[in-house]
């Protein structure tokens, strides 16, 4: 068997292949992101191939064209790869031999992959919820041209029907005026596009008996419920609900030592998208 890192950059690859026993194969730098390029490069190399490599960039796309070929993935956590695996020397040729080594000694942190239909799907409902937060920035925006012209709303939707007709009859300076009619063009084009993509989200809750379950739940939408679905994935790859709700990133940092213990923030780590 052949492990194989591959140190992955914006326009090249960077790999290393060894042996289970740790006898370097080949190294190459700069290999061309394409499949074409890493056939040529695994031709000879012998069999069976184990290929490792972090989730970043494109991992997504190789990891499928790597498997479609009968090549065995394995997609590490980058950040718990730096806490195995520090050293004072980095460069392209140590990280791709160190996610080579780690694979042969069973040591690499893997994450779990969603299938490309599942990925699909987060695409969808995170690029809703991306176009929900450049609203709320545009819109925030247009409060800050409007107070600081000490403009006091006079209705509770700046952005509905009344807002409107009342924005319309505010007397501002001329740049002032322009930024806001330009902001609120941006506003309405935001509000077409999700409202397309609104569309499909429904289509994909309306066939699923659990997103309709957890729309019964006070506060959860057709959006939340798809949202939570997707980001979780398969209930089963959870041993238990303290794994999820760790992986939601709902669980507090311990700190213990001497008989004394401390609890700290959520941190950062978790799915940002379930918080």
């Amino acid at each position: 068997m052949t492990v194989i890192g591959l140190d992955l950059h914006k326009r090249h690859i960077t790999a290393c292949a060894m042996t289970e026993d740790g006898q370097i194969l080949a190294e190459q730098r700069r290999v061309v992101p394409e499949v074409e390029a890493l056939e040529a490069l695994f031709a000879g190399l012998p069999g069976p191939l184990t290929v490792a490599m972090e989730a970043t960039l494109y991992w997504a796309w190789l990891h499928d064209q790597l498997v479609e070929r009968g090549i065995t993935v394995l997609v590490a956590h980058a950040y718990q790869v730096t806490l195995i695996w520090q050293a004072r020397a980095k460069t392209d040729p140590i990280d791709a031999r160190k996610l080579a080594e780690l694979a042969r000694t069973h040591l690499l942190p893997t994450v779990w992959v969603a299938g490309p239909e599942l990925r699909g799907q987060r695409k969808l409902l995170r690029g809703r919820a991306y176009l929900v937060r450049l609203r709320t920035s545009v819109k925030n925006r247009i409060h800050g041209h409007l107070m600081a012209e000490n403009c006091r709303t006079a209705v509770t939707d700046v952005y509905g029907k009344a807002g409107r007709a009342w924005l319309a009859t505010l007397t501002l300076p001329t740049a002032t005026r322009l930024q806001v009619d330009l902001l609120l063009e941006v506003i309405d084009a935001l509000n077409a596009r999700s409202k397309r993509m609104d569309r499909d989200v429904a289509r994909l809750a309306r066939h699923h008996a659990v997103a309709q379950q957890l729309q019964t739940v006070p506060g959860i939408g057709v959006f939340g419920a798809m949202l939570f679905l997707a980001e979780i994935g398969p209930i089963s790859r959870f041993r238990s609900s303290h794994e999820l709700a760790a992986y939601a990133g709902l669980v507090p940092s311990t700190h213990s030592s001497g008989g004394k213990t401390t609890h700290g923030t959520v941190g950062r780590a978790g799915n940002s998208w379930l918080k």
